[in-house]
């Protein structure tokens, strides 16, 4: 296994300072909502022959390896967080594990989310470290860039290869090289209220330019309603930001060689930036100074047609305590369209990757578990219960509800945020949320968009 690492590499005490100064210590799946859970994540499909390819080798490989019982004895400690993976899932692995390696232990150690950062940097740096851990996938870098974890390039065709979702895929490569091996996911889609749309007689949209359409005629149907917003789009939601920004072909940053460029300022971002300023102004009537910790609120109250949130929110929504159960037959999804019909615009994917840490002392036997952490028969289970998997040829078994049916069709669409150690800068100095903002209250979007590329150059190449 080739554990060589490459490029400058910050300590893994300075990783763990950057990831907590920017509030990201209980990031779990890359959220976006303080509200949320590490819960109900979900996702859909695409179908390309190199993807079945993929899958088809991935398999065979399980296949053979379960041919080879080994001699190995011993333990090997597996970190997990949250309740994300249920048990019966990691019984099914344990199974698969203990069918080439009958003589091994697997003992799994259930994290929190909270605190994450601090646990993983000591246990990481120690000598007592586990031998395969679980990061949300905005966290990954920067263990990556410091050196922790071990280089997988050489087995990334047996770890998934071509079928990996490509975001995720993005979140667990640092500097060309492959670090942490794609988990689950789930994605972003719109919630609506499908009683708003029979009654200002609005479709669900095809197309992009359909949703300003739907957003526009929703906003004007209910005028009288205080605070209505056709498409709930509150200023500093970058989240939902980014989807306009890479429809039309813009991006947030670009390595050239050794440094980062900021690309919010390149023609195709700004006319990103004017399509969401213009949908901001049309078809929404939250605030430009507002996020979207309340959204849920905002729907039960009857102030959203509809709204991009994270798949899980029809759970917060119809939660007893602090929801409205009674909206249930009222509410619908559907993934955000492109610009072109029959196509999703792209989404950002929150989700977690699987890594060996380079101070586990089990290091062959921890690449075996994730060989059958990341194979079709384990992959499947999650899209059976409505998690979006890390295989992309997995994405059309996805089940269990419309909203994780939608995140399945979103994913086949989704991008990540710069895949630097320095990105949690980025977002600590609230960057994104300012610039938006900024352009929400009337300023020049190509003078907004040039501040915040000079910004997030510094952060970047800190």
């Amino acid at each position: 296994m080739n554990t060589t690492h490459s490029g400058r590499r910050p300590s893994l005490t300075r990783a763990a300072a950057v990831l907590a100064a920017a509030g990201l210590v209980v990031a779990a799946c890359g959220d976006d909502d303080d509200d949320s859970s590490s819960e109900d994540t979900a996702a859909t499909e695409e179908e390309a022959t190199e993807e079945t390819d993929a899958s088809a080798d991935t398999e065979a490989a399980a296949e053979e390896t379960a041919d080879e019982a080994s001699d190995a004895s011993g333990s090997i400690r597996l970190w997990l967080n949250g309740s994300d993976t249920p048990d019966e899932l990691v019984d099914y692995a344990i199974t698969e594990f203990n069918a080439v390696h009958p003589d091994v232990e697997v003992v799994l150690e259930r994290q929190q989310w909270t605190g994450l950062v601090e646990k993983l940097t000591t246990a990481l740096s120690s000598s007592d470290s586990p031998d395969v851990v679980e990061f949300g996938n905005t966290q990954a870098q920067t263990f990556e860039a410091a050196g922790a974890v071990v280089d997988l390039t050489d087995q990334k065709a047996e770890l998934g290869g071509d079928d990996l979702l490509t975001s995720l895929e993005e979140a667990g490569t640092y500097d060309g090289r492959y670090y942490a091996m794609p988990y689950y996911a789930g994605a972003r889609i719109m919630i609506y209220r499908t009683d708003f749309f029979e009654e200002a007689g609005v479709e669900v949209p095809t197309t992009l330019e359909e949703a300003y359409a739907a957003g526009v005629a929703l906003q004007e149907y209910y005028a009288d309603t205080p605070n209505f917003s056709g498409f709930y789009l509150p200023g500093r939601n970058w989240y939902a930001m980014l989807s306009f920004l890479w429809e039309y072909g813009g991006d947030i940053a670009v390595q050239d060689g050794e440094e980062w460029v900021g690309t919010l300022s390149t023609p195709e971002s700004i006319e990103g930036l004017e399509a969401w300023k213009k949908m901001f102004d049309d078809a929404n009537g939250a605030p430009a100074d507002g996020d979207d910790a309340n959204d849920f609120i905002a729907f039960c109250n009857g102030e959203v047609g509809m709204m991009p949130a994270p798949g899980w929110k029809p759970g917060q929504i119809l939660d007893p305590e602090n929801g409205c159960p009674d909206m249930e037959p009222n509410i619908g999804v559907f993934a955000l369209p492109g610009a072109e019909a029959g196509t999703t615009a792209p989404v950002f994917l929150g989700g977690s990757n699987l890594a060996i840490p380079v101070n586990g002392e089990n290091q062959e036997l921890a690449l075996d578990l994730l060989k059958v952490m990341i194979s079709p028969g384990y992959q499947s289970q999650f899209a059976e219960a409505g998690t979006i998997p890390a295989l992309k040829s997995e994405l059309a078994n996805v089940a269990g509800s419309p909203a994780a049916e939608a995140q399945a069709e979103a994913a086949q669409n989704s991008r990540f945020v710069p895949a630097s150690e320095n990105w949690a800068g980025v977002e600590a100095a609230n960057v994104l949320p300012d610039m938006l903002t900024q352009i929400a209250q009337g300023d020049d979007i190509a003078g907004a968009a040039e501040a915040a590329d000079a910004a997030i150059e510094a952060a970047l190449n800190g």
